[in-house]
């Protein structure tokens, strides 16, 4: 990635809040996305564990290395940083080219009910749609084609990229990014029949002759409840948020949801969780403070996440988990228990060379003693 202009080392280092060890006064042109396959004229960023193990091969003029790492290379210069990765975002934002949003004010060709409140100082895109008695605070901008339902609160400060869509009644407070795409306050799944389905009877046990072949049409159960959008959260592009059946789906402070993940109703997320891209949370789960569920994960309905758990990509999730948990697997289980099960199932195929075995020898010593039992009774 080509620089805006060169940067010295010492430039890099005040940004990145980092030690120089080498020549500060060195410059680099760009930032090189492989640091194995650096040029002189790149920063380059060697923070992976991985490839760190390799750093020697990497060419850069300048890199950044974690603090702790014990390195040196004539011709190099190294910026050690206690925590990489906040480097990086430093870096990051200091780098990061302008983004085009809609000028202050309502753009000519916004929907705005005349019931609605819109802060002087929000900008709204155009063909924005904005209904009945919503309000939306101070500095906020949303973007073009974003539709927003009645009586939908939005507050300070937010960020709605386009074509997001807020349903009814919805209450979004500061700080708040919506990534482009991202549904929040549709209905959630719930539906009933008015007899029992034949789903009902086999998960019960129930024998065949009991099921029925006739229609059991499913009866939409209407979706009362709302969704509240705590300060500090962003939800990803086409990621959905259900609203609560009865009551509110929450998302705590702080939490953030990647890409095309599904928050069901009635679901309670706690502050600072991590949910990461095609992650499903079935209806009515509680997610505890700073839980991270990794890619894919799917969590049954109901089910209660302790704080502080990490759900390993494509867990699926079953029952309860504890505070501090880290679980793997379908269906999810300990970690180390899953590895132990794991190493012992490869074990399997030597277990049943040493059982046939063992079953040879017994035959073996059968057939002995028999032959001598025959012997004596002679």
């Amino acid at each position: 990635m080509q620089l805006p202009s060169p940067m010295t080392a010492k430039e890099i280092a005040e940004i990145a809040e980092g030690q120089i060890r080498g020549n500060a006064d060195v410059s680099v042109t760009s930032i090189a996305l492989d640091p194995l396959k650096a040029t002189k004229d790149d920063m380059a960023l060697v923070t992976d564990r991985q490839i760190l193990k390799f750093i020697d091969k990497c060419q850069a003029s300048i890199m950044v290395v974690p603090h702790d790492l014990d390195y040196s290379k004539e011709g190099q210069t190294v910026i050690l940083v206690k925590r990489p990765k906040i480097a990086i975002q430093k870096l990051c934002q200091k780098l990061a080219p302008p983004r085009f949003y809609p000028e202050k004010g309502i753009h000519p060709t916004a929907v705005i009910d005349k019931t609605a409140t819109v802060s002087e100082s929000a900008c709204i895109g155009p063909y924005v749609v904005i209904g009945p008695h919503s309000k939306v605070g101070d500095k906020t901008i949303i973007m073009s084609h974003t539709s927003i339902g009645g009586k939908v609160e939005i507050g300070q400060d937010c960020l709605i990229y386009p074509s997001c869509l807020i349903a009814d009644y919805t209450q979004i407070h500061n700080r708040v990014i919506l990534q482009q795409g991202a549904g929040i306050g549709s209905d959630g799944f719930g539906y009933t029949t008015a007899r029992p389905t034949n789903a009902e009877i086999i998960y019960v046990g129930g024998h065949s002759s009991h099921l029925s072949e006739e229609r059991n049409p499913h009866i939409k159960v209407p979706q009362i409840g709302r969704v509240i959008i705590e300060d500090d959260v962003e939800v990803g592009s086409y990621a959905t948020i259900d609203r609560a059946t009865i009551g509110n789906t929450i998302i705590g402070t702080g939490t953030k949801i990647d890409n095309l993940a599904l928050i069901a109703h009635n679901c309670k997320l706690g502050k600072d969780c991590i949910v990461i891209g095609t992650s499903a949370i079935g209806g009515s789960c509680t997610i505890g403070d700073r839980s991270i569920l990794a890619g894919g994960v799917k969590i049954k309905d109901h089910v209660v996440i302790g704080k502080d758990v990490v759900l390993e990509g494509l867990a699926g999730v079953m029952r309860d988990v504890d505070d501090c948990e880290i679980q793997v697997g379908i269906p999810a289980t300990n970690a180390r228990e899953q590895i132990k099960m794991h190493a012992n199932m490869r074990r399997i195929p030597r277990i049943n060379d040493d059982v046939r075995e063992l079953k040879d020898r017994v035959r073996e010593l059968e057939a002995i003693i028999a032959k001598l039992n025959l012997a004596e009774a002679k």
